[in-house]
């Protein structure tokens, strides 16, 4: 299951990311079709994150490699407490930001996400400065782990990028 949830998480914010940055230039109605989407996604990486989150506390994961240097366990346990706190903060950012805007999130056409704060222009425009930055950070880091995963796959061939194989 945890693997399972890390690959649909991984590419879906692989995908949101996707669409913030490469849909901007879009014609209006598309980029609001995108972004409609990206919205969704967004919740949707919310719930599979709580849902990781419950998992991860109630079924321990194997332990590391003994290969693995004592700089790697701490900067790989530093990497996934960021990337489970942008999880959580860069949807509810959008979340709120959308709140704020009056914008209501349409959650794929099947409901109507309801907004958790109320409308107000300076928190909207703060919230955008903010989730932009969220997203801009959460790149990086998926940029990070990428690396980090080639370098154990390439150069040390440790084999430990085959513990998050689903199949």
């Amino acid at each position: 299951m945890a693997i399972w949830l890390h690959w649909l998480i991984g590419l879906a914010v692989i995908a949101n990311i996707g669409l913030a940055m490469l849909t901007e230039d879009l014609p209006r109605e598309a980029h609001r079709a995108a972004m409609g989407v990206h919205k969704s996604l967004g919740m949707t990486i919310l719930a599979l994150t709580v849902l990781r989150i419950l998992w991860r506390l109630t079924h321990k994961p194997p332990p590391r490699p003994p290969s693995v240097k004592t700089w790697e366990r701490w900067a790989s346990g530093l990497v996934h407490f960021l990337f489970y706190a942008l999880l959580i903060l860069l949807p509810l950012s959008g979340w709120v930001w959308m709140s704020a805007a009056d914008r209501p999130i349409d959650f794929f056409g099947l409901f109507t996400i309801p907004s958790i704060v109320t409308p107000d222009r300076e928190v909207a425009d703060v919230l955008h400065d903010r989730h932009e930055t969220l997203g801009i950070t959460m790149l990086a880091l998926v940029a990070l782990h990428i690396l980090a995963a080639l370098k154990h796959q390439f150069v040390d061939r440790d084999r430990l990028t085959s513990r998050m194989n689903p199949f």
